[in-house]
């Protein structure tokens, strides 16, 4: 029985084996692999610009406008009060002397008032004892003369006049020229004494009439008013409190204030347009140039004295100002978004029979849209902007 079994399994095996082989030929036939086409890479194209020779500078335009060169502040300087008025407001022309503002002054007033009367009556007082004395030292001195010229005609006629009689007249020629020099000197005493008085009472009037000037602000000089403090009647001014300007409209400078002044210097020549019209001017003011206690008032400021004053300008008008900071005449020059900076170098690119060439150089002049090579690049190459 186990040899049959052998033989079966054997059969078995070879049938499945056949089986198998027919099997593969139920499968689709493996196709062929084509190789991928050949796609030629895109051609790089480059937009150039060629180095030149010319003119480049470093400028800046900035806006400025004319204002006075004399700008006159107004305050009070000797004492603070309340405010009684302000009689100018801006734009207003002034003279010289005119009275721009004043402090409450009543109580000055009335004390200058009552001195006032109290000089007058002094002065009457002089007057009188001047004219008093005078006249009893006149009526004096009178009777005195006459003594005297009877005592001379006694003395002539001694024979009818007795001793006793010549020498009662001389006692009373001395006591007459006593009498006078004591009026003299009494009236002077009292004359001296209200002089006295009345130069006291004359120095207290000045006082008050110049407490009452410190109160009332004058114009110092011709103009146009173009400051006025913003306060209200009975509010306190205090001293160096500027109530009021007053600038010359005649003379006028530029000034530019703006984040650039630091680029301006003192004696810097300054390109000018009013009306498509050039002029010339130069700096003659700046935050550096000034004294210590006035560099906050002129920060970030610039001023313009103009060599020549455009026609028809007026306080207020406005012009533009170029400043050139650097220039260099013959340069190299490459547009400036073609210089690139890599680890803090410049560097460009420049095209050399279609191949892009990197080259490290060396910048000079800037403007806004050119650049100056000095080192790296010669007239005439083609360097690569984009």
């Amino acid at each position: 029985m186990k040899p049959k079994s052998g033989r079966l399994a054997f059969h078995l095996i070879i049938a499945l084996f056949f089986c198998m082989l027919s099997a593969c030929g139920l499968f689709p036939t493996e196709e062929e692999v084509l190789a991928p086409p050949l796609i030629e890479p895109e051609e790089i194209t480059y937009r150039t610009a060629e180095a030149r020779i010319g003119y480049i500078e470093d400028s800046i335009t900035r806006t400025a406008y004319f204002i006075p060169v004399i700008d006159k502040d107004h305050f009070f300087t000797n004492r603070s009060g309340r405010l009684k008025a302000i009689y100018v407001k801006l734009g207003d022309t002034v003279k010289a002397g005119d009275l721009i503002a004043e402090l409450l002054t009543d109580d000055i007033e009335k004390e200058i008032e009552y001195q006032r009367i109290l000089v007058d009556s002094y002065i009457k007082s002089c007057s009188y004892i001047e004219q008093k004395s005078a006249i009893e030292i006149m009526a004096a001195e009178s009777n005195l003369a006459d003594l005297e010229k009877k005592h001379r005609e006694m003395l002539g006629n001694a024979g009818a006049h007795a001793r006793n009689e010549i020498e009662n007249i001389e006692r009373e020629i001395k006591n007459q020229k006593i009498s006078v020099d004591k009026l003299k000197l009494d009236y002077s005493n009292q004359l001296e004494m209200k002089k006295y008085e009345l130069a006291l009472s004359e120095m207290k009037l000045k006082q008050l009439e110049e407490e009452l000037s410190q109160c009332r602000l004058y114009a110092s000089v011709d103009g146009i008013v173009t400051y006025v403090l913003n306060i209200s009647e009975g509010d306190i001014v205090d001293i160096y409190k500027t109530v009021a300007t007053i600038s010359d409209p005649e003379v006028l400078h530029l000034e530019y204030k703006g984040n650039s002044a630091g680029d301006f210097k003192v004696g810097m020549k300054v390109q000018v347009t009013v009306d498509k019209k050039t002029y010339s001017g130069e700096v003659v003011l700046t935050a550096a140039s000034v004294p210590f206690e006035e560099m906050e008032k002129y920060r970030d400021t610039v001023q313009i004295k103009m060599e020549q004053m455009p026609e028809g300008v007026k306080m207020g008008d406005r012009a533009e100002i170029k400043l050139v900071r650097d220039f260099k005449e013959n340069a190299v020059i490459i547009p400036k978004n073609a210089l690139k900076s890599y680890l803090g170098k410049d560097v460009i690119y420049i095209l050399e029979d279609g191949i892009r060439v990197e080259r490290y150089v060396q910048k000079g002049v800037q403007s806004v849209s050119e650049v100056e090579i000095t080192e790296g690049l010669k007239a005439g190459e083609q360097v690569i902007v984009e």
